[in-house]
């Protein structure tokens, strides 16, 4: 590092005794050539000539330089307000071709990573995202085990309806920002400061793409309400708020819930079946049941606001004022006050009794034993 600061000083100098010395050599040059009779350049100007007298200076010849700067004035005078009028549209014009051009290089960068091995060719999360998960003592009251499982990845086009929903413009992204620069439960962290390959222009690349995408509220609810009432006729025995809490909620308030199903467990070892802990007891987000939910929200509607609005990151919230950040999606653009005070209903009436003495038996417990 020394060396390389060494030749770059001694490259400068020498580029600056090159340029002091031209500098000398051409006024010493200038000065050989000049004249030094006084009054030689009198003589010898080459821009010295006749020029008219006073009277056509100021006669025909005024009138023509003062007719000349009216005429630019005019010119002016209206091109200024046309330029003022069209600047909004050009102005705009030029902020969205950027924006283009910001959600194609994502769409490029997209692929490279290949985001739709999880999220889905159509961003609407329905491939799965292969993991390597450690899933506790869940087949054994002792051991720990590693399987190799699928990961069920949440919808990319409805993001901007579950983070950042007062955001109007790009420059107000902030949630969707730190989940790619750090990561969230399985996904990586994507960015620099999170230890990531990509640099802040991709990330902002990648979300130019997301925002591009995006689906309007209207076309959110519409598929959050199919997926309900597959779901209600699916499993008839299931609340509302069971079923929407599994839709919505559970996938960060339920052990393995988005890996449930087959697995693999390493080196051959055979399949297995991944089974959710049980509902709400906590794995990326807290535990959800009646006592901490009463103490942490004692009137009901404190809890339907928050699940609504999300937590706002080092913003206050509940009883103790636990401080928010962007973990705790909202849920109010995609879910009616009715759906949401289901949820939050259900998950109050969750027994934490129940979600923390669940033994290896019962989690093995199939219908055929029973």
């Amino acid at each position: 590092m020394t060396y390389a600061v060494t030749t770059e000083r001694s490259i400068a100098m020498v580029l600056l005794a090159i340029v002091v010395v031209g500098w000398a050599i051409y006024v010493f040059v200038n000065i050989r050539r000049s004249k030094s009779e006084v009054g030689s350049e009198i003589e010898l100007a080459a821009n010295r000539g006749s020029l008219p007298d006073d009277e056509a200076l100021e006669g025909n010849r005024l009138e023509r330089v003062q007719a000349f700067g009216v005429l630019m004035l005019l010119i002016i005078a209206l091109s200024l307000p046309i330029y003022w009028l069209r600047e909004g549209g050009r102005r705009s014009g030029a902020e969205h071709g950027f924006s283009e051009r910001a959600a194609a290089a994502g769409e490029r960068l997209a692929e490279e990573l290949e985001c739709v091995v999880c999220h889905g060719a159509d961003m609407g999360g329905t491939n799965y995202a292969p993991v390597i998960l450690d899933i506790g003592n869940q087949f054994s009251d002792q051991d720990t085990y590693v399987v190799k499982t699928t990961w069920r990845a949440p919808a990319l086009d409805t993001v901007f309806v579950r983070f950042d929903t007062e955001a109007e413009t790009l420059d107000e992204v902030d949630e969707v920002r730190q989940i790619l620069n750090y990561g969230r439960g399985v996904m990586p962290a994507w960015g620099l400061p999170g230890g990531g390959p990509l640099t802040s222009q991709e990330i902002d690349n990648l979300i130019a793409w997301l925002w591009r995408e995006r689906l309007s509220d209207e076309e959110a609810r519409d598929r959050a309400l199919a997926a309900k009432e597959i779901a209600r006729v699916a499993y008839p025995e299931k609340t509302e708020g069971q079923v929407l809490f599994e839709l919505h909620c559970a996938r960060c308030h339920t052990p393995r819930w988005p890996a449930r199903g087959p697995a693999q467990l390493p080196n051959n070892g055979g399949d297995v079946e991944v089974i959710p802990g049980p509902a709400g007891s906590g794995r990326y987000g807290p535990a959800l049941n009646a006592v901490s939910l009463e103490r942490l929200f004692p009137d009901i509607e404190d809890q339907v606001a928050f699940i609504a609005n999300g937590a706002a990151d080092n913003v206050a919230y509940g009883e103790f004022s636990r401080l928010g950040n962007y973990g705790m999606p909202g849920f109010g653009r995609i879910l009616s006050e009715d759906e949401i005070r289901a949820i939050a209903e259900y998950e109050r009436s969750l027994d934490p009794a129940e979600q923390s003495t669940v033994q290896f038996a019962e989690l093995h417990t199939t219908e055929d034993n029973k």
